[in-house]
């Protein structure tokens, strides 16, 4: 946890010091894509884990705001550890959301740091034990634009990201760990971090408004 909240901060004053610059006498052009609303929508979430995650940005010159919401998410066997799949996991995100602050460096280009609060649903060895709880992460992440056309708002963008587990609400917790016994009496452990991790992804973007300046 040290650790996270270290990297965390130090993200947060390279941001304040990155936008400070940016408002000084000396700073750059104003970026195309400046005060633009963009909508979009990630790919790996539909295609992988079988829910949605919608997505909403607001780009000033130099600062981006977002915030992402996702439904109905399962983690299937498939992308599952060897000790999830050895408990029969059900692993599902009913919801995942929140928010985020990046800088951008290019009118395509920014680093970002989102926040996300994960309703978490665990089914273990076929409902022997049943959980229901509320996990925290933070991602930092680099983010790329590429638009079809110079004079479109269509366009994709990719994403890597790593979450970083900040903690969960579930009680009785020996660590990360939920320890349990099963209908034969043998004590089994389930590991509650299943919200981080590295992550990638592309999503469908749309951005409202004309893009060819900061100043259309």
């Amino acid at each position: 946890m040290k650790t996270v909240l270290i990297t965390l901060f130090a993200t947060f004053v390279s941001l304040g010091t990155l936008a400070q610059e940016s408002n000084s006498p000396k700073k750059s052009k104003e970026l195309r894509f400046t005060n633009k609303f963009t909508l979009g929508t990630d790919l790996i979430q539909p295609f992988l884990l079988g829910g949605v995650n919608l997505n909403a940005t607001y780009t000033t010159n130099r600062l981006i705001f977002d915030w992402s919401h996702g439904q109905n998410l399962t983690i299937g066997e498939s992308l599952q550890s060897d000790e999830q799949k050895e408990l029969d996991l059900d692993l599902t995100l009913p919801w995942t959301t929140g928010p985020g602050v990046g800088y951008r460096f290019t009118d395509h280009f920014d680093i970002r740091v989102d926040f996300k609060a994960h309703g978490i649903e665990a089914k273990l060895l076929n409902g022997q034990e049943n959980l229901e709880y509320t996990a925290y992460t933070a991602g930092p992440g680099a983010y790329y634009r590429i638009y079809f056309s110079k004079k479109s708002g269509l366009g994709v963008e990719l994403s890597a990201r790593y979450w970083f587990e900040l903690g969960n609400n579930q009680d009785g917790l020996d660590g990360s760990d939920y320890n349990f016994m099963d209908n034969a009496g043998i004590q089994r452990s389930f590991d509650t971090n299943v919200a981080g991790g590295f992550a990638t992804n592309i999503a469908i973007i749309y951005t409202f408004g004309k893009n060819k300046s900061g100043k259309n």
